[in-house]
């Protein structure tokens, strides 16, 4: 049995469309903190059942004849790290879990201050066999609740990210949702592996602003915030400490060109060019006219 968290997330959300729209589907369980959103989106039918990290109670029947997992980082900080995702991944190895798709970050392999180090040195420790897919910045962080950056786009026609001059890899997590199905069909190909998945092309926030605004057909903007403006205005939306916590260190090493290498990985892997950010921005055109995000 695979089970899925995180079925809201970038990746989980599409590998959960994969795994609902393909007939050669591995036999699989969504772990959703709301069950019925996930039935809303996908139908009745889809196995799906109740998660919660803090409720343990929820764990046995997620875990229940588990053989893979693909674990989302629900909240990357280090309090998490030691009260969910440690515990958590020691639960479904005792539960039989033998191989684990951890999406990870660049860096995670070295750089012991990122929340997601520990993780992967925990899930090694483990016993269970890892696939790190260790993922460059999602072009779906512009549309996503968690990081509120798709109501300055919409409201305000800006990017509003302080990442200075820096330049980024845009990643589609549709092109990993598919390197981690990839790996659990193919588990004796992936199963101790390490991946550093990019977008094919480097683009800085400006350059950005400039295909968004042609996708869109009106005028978006590079607002190039200081991090006190950013901290400033996603505080007074509600964003939580730790998740501005992250989105600084992201956006910091932006900044100071640290996320600007791109790897061949995905078109290795998946046999066909990696999406372009481009493709993304007109893809998801009409997610930039609500403010209904996932």
């Amino acid at each position: 049995m695979f089970v899925v968290t995180g079925p809201t997330g970038n990746v989980g959300a599409e590998l959960t469309r994969l795994l609902v729209d393909r007939p050669d589907a591995p036999p699989h369980r969504i772990a959703a903190h709301d069950p019925d959103r996930i039935r809303a989106q996908h139908g009745a039918d889809v196995p799906v059942v109740r998660f919660d990290y803090d409720d343990r109670r929820t764990w046995p029947a997620v875990l229940d004849g588990i053989t893979a997992l693909f674990l989302l980082f629900p909240l990357p900080s280090p309090a998490a790290v030691r009260t969910r995702m440690k515990p958590f991944v020691d639960a479904a190895v005792a539960a039989g879990c033998g191989h684990i798709v951890y999406v990870s970050v660049p860096g995670s392999d070295r750089v012991r201050f990122l929340p997601h180090y520990q993780v992967e040195r925990h899930i090694e420790a483990s016993g269970a066999a890892p696939t790190f897919l260790r993922c460059s910045y999602f072009g779906q962080n512009l549309i996503r609740r968690i990081s509120t950056h798709g109501v300055d786009i919409v409201e305000r026609g800006e990017v509003f990210i302080p990442a200075g001059n820096g330049r980024t890899t845009f990643l589609d997590a549709r092109d990993v949702a598919e390197v981690a199905l990839l790996a659990v069909q193919k588990p004796d190909e992936f199963r101790g592996t390490a991946h550093t998945l990019t977008g094919p092309d480097r683009l800085d926030l400006d350059e950005v602003a400039a295909i968004l605004s042609e996708v869109l057909d009106r005028p978006i903007r590079y607002a190039r915030p200081s991090l006190p403006q950013f901290w400033d205005r996603l505080r007074r939306r509600g964003v939580t400490w730790d998740t501005l916590l992250f989105m600084t260190i992201v956006y910091t090493l932006t900044r100071t060109g640290r996320n600007e290498p791109v790897t061949d990985e995905l078109p290795r892997l998946l046999g066909r060019p990696a999406r372009t950010f481009r493709t993304f921005a007109e893809d998801h055109r009409e997610r930039w006219s609500t403010r209904d995000w996932t």
